[in-house]
C-alpha cells in the first residue's frame, strides 16, 4: 500500500482536501484555484504526479519554497514575535500528502505506542 500506484482518485482527493483560501505557494496556485478549475488543469496535475511516481524525480525547481515572517505584533523587538511561513509548491504539497496520507494508516504498526 506505501508503494502503490497512486489513483487518478488519490490526487483529486488531496486536491479537494486542502485548504482552499491558503496562500499560493512559489507556483501560484493555491488549492480553491486548482479546485475551481480541475477539469482543465487534471491532465496536468496528474501527469506531474504520474511522473513524479515513475522516475522518484522533480524537475530542478520544483520543490522551491519560500520563507516569511509574518508579524504577530506590533513594533517586534525578538524573532518569537514573527510567525514563520512557508510557502511550498501546490505539486509539492500533493505529492507529500498522498504519501503522508499512506503512512498514517501503518504508522501504529511500525511504532509503538509507547513511543
Amino acid at each position: 500500500m506505501l508503494v502503490g500506484r497512486i489513483s487518478k482518485e488519490e490526487i483529486k482527493e488531496v486536491v479537494w482536501n486542502c485548504d482552499k483560501s491558503k496562500s499560493p505557494g512559489p507556483d501560484g496556485f493555491n488549492f480553491g484555484f486548482l479546485n475551481f478549475f480541475w477539469e482543465e488543469f487534471k491532465g496536468n496535475i496528474i501527469g506531474v504526479v504520474k511522473n513524479f511516481e515513475e522516475g522518484g524525480r522533480w524537475p530542478k525547481g520544483a520543490n522551491a519554497s519560500f520563507i516569511t515572517l509574518v508579524l504577530k505584533c506590533e513594533n517586534p523587538q525578538q524573532l518569537n514575535e514573527f510567525k514563520l511561513i512557508s510557502l511550498v509548491g501546490s505539486m509539492y504539497k500533493i505529492v507529500t500528502k498522498i504519501l503522508s496520507t499512506r503512512l498514517k494508516k501503518v504508522l501504529n504498526k511500525v511504532i509503538d505506542q509507547r513511543q
